[in-house]
């Protein structure tokens, strides 16, 4: 039988289809089986459990340092995340004494500002501003986001912060809107006593905060994230770390040191996604051990705009085409067994692509309905479309492909919402309200969402990328 136009179409869309159906079926859907129960930690211990856990350890308390890292001109959104830290010392003494708080702006007047909002809470445990100067430059000239982590690290060693305490000491790195629950909190202290030998944790984030301010299609992009993160904890339990969150990221102070932010730039273009870079030096230099899922979640919120949305998965496309290009010349990373070199490209690769070529997929979606519904008009331009070998085989891709792995995607989304609105404590009539919400604009969301990565790689190919840390309105 003779392929025409019409055929090629349709096993080109198709061959871009099965790409997406075969990333969710065999990458995204197992990570989920796999650590659902994980999760989210089971333990959640009381103080005199965490005494006790010490005690059999043989181990002393972590301290804990909260680093919120914020572009500026974010107040409100800071000072939510500060007061969810300071109801961690009002309801644990224990607690209290072993946590820190470090703010990091970039913009000069925040510094009395949020220092009096400490005074205001009347903060007992060691909080402090950081002033990111404007003329501050690192050695390999690191912009945006990575530039102001690397500023903190050089001022807690020069006022020698990162030595006061013989205990265990961590970063735990917050965005600006990132706030922590008591019982998420105490998640996390498990991990970090009962696995003392892993030196970088993650855990899963979800989007309650302003959620109904949100548009609604934004709302359904951030969906997808909290399912995600089930892929997260696969990859932080068996690294390579293919992808790294910014915040909930808890590192061990002198691995931070160690490694350090100062990551430069990419064909002399800033860095987007530092926090992939870092994970990806750490195991090119550590290896797999230090790597671990901690299991607490942090509450953030969805951007309020489709545009908010937009740029975001601009940034962050573009910077894990950065980190794949980046990586490639760092001597640790070439020191690498070939095979695993290969590995994590292939997979970081396989990710962008599926990602990217979703949004031709809903072509092959489109096109592949009008051909059921409609033979006989498609036949007019090329008789193979209506012919019986061809229906056979889109029936046999449709029933054993496509409609599965659309099962699975919507089945990602409702997911992912359900606990983006767990926090809420809505009525099981408006949750219910809510997902068929999430359902009915999937159709745009999905194109919308899908578009935004096929941009991004489409302006990398061209050697425009994407190029910015925007401050969005929160």
């Amino acid at each position: 039988m003779t392929i025409h136009l019409g055929m090629l179409i349709w096993l080109v869309g198709g061959s871009f289809f099965l790409l997406c159906a075969l990333y969710y079926i065999f990458e995204l859907m197992p990570a989920y089986f796999r650590h659902r129960r994980s999760y989210l930690n089971p333990n959640v211990p009381s103080d005199e459990e965490i005494l006790s856990l010490l005690r059999m350890k043989n181990q002393k308390f972590p301290r804990i340092k909260f680093q919120i890292t914020t572009r500026g001109k974010e107040v409100e959104v800071v000072q939510r995340s500060i007061d969810s830290i300071v109801l961690l010392a009002d309801v644990s003494p224990l607690f209290e004494q072993y946590i820190e708080l470090l703010i990091v702006t970039e913009e000069s007047l925040e510094r009395d500002i949020f220092s009096d909002y400490f005074k205001s809470k009347g903060i007992t445990f060691p909080a402090e501003v950081i002033c990111v100067p404007k003329e501050y430059q690192t050695r390999n000239e690191t912009m945006f986001k990575a530039r102001s982590l690397h500023y903190s690290l050089e001022y807690r060693k020069a006022n020698g912060n990162d030595s006061k305490h013989n205990s265990p000491s961590y970063i735990y790195y917050f965005d600006s809107e990132s706030t922590i629950t008591e019982t998420d909190f105490r998640r996390v202290i498990h991990s970090l006593i009962s696995s003392p030998e892993k030196r970088i944790f993650e855990g899963a984030i979800i989007y309650p905060h302003k959620y109904f301010d949100a548009n609604i299609i934004s709302r359904q992009m951030e969906s997808v994230r909290p399912f995600n993160c089930h892929h997260c904890a696969e990859v932080m339990k068996k690294p390579p770390p293919l992808h790294l969150h910014g915040s909930n990221l808890l590192v061990e102070e002198k691995l931070v040191d160690s490694i350090g932010w100062d990551f430069g730039k990419v064909y002399n273009q800033p860095l987007l996604a530092e926090d992939i870079v870092f994970g990806l030096k750490v195991y090119a230099k550590y290896g797999s051990q230090p790597f671990g899922w901690h299991g607490g979640r942090i509450y953030e919120q969805p951007p309020l705009s489709v545009r908010a949305s937009f740029h975001a998965r601009l940034r962050w496309v573009t910077g894990t085409w950065q980190a794949l290009s980046f990586m490639k010349i760092q001597p640790e990373y070439q020191n690498l067994p070939w095979r695993t070199r290969t590995w994590i490209q292939f997979r970081m690769r396989i990710r962008l692509l599926a990602h990217s070529l979703s949004f031709l997929t809903v072509f092959f979606l489109l096109f592949s309905l009008l051909l059921f519904l409609f033979p006989s008009i498609f036949a007019v331009f090329d008789t193979d479309l209506a012919s019986p070998e061809f229906r056979t085989l889109q029936y046999v891709v449709s029933r054993f492909f496509l409609l599965p792995a659309t099962f699975f995607w919507l089945f990602t989304i409702l997911n992912g919402a359900s606990k983006n609105i767990e926090p809420l404590n809505l009525s099981r009539k408006h949750q219910l309200l809510e997902a068929c919400k999430m359902l009915v604009v999937t159709p745009i969301a999905g194109v919308i969402d899908s578009f935004c990565a096929f941009y991004a790689s489409f302006r990398w190919i061209l050697g425009k990328p994407y190029n910015s840390w925007n401050v969005t309105l929160k």
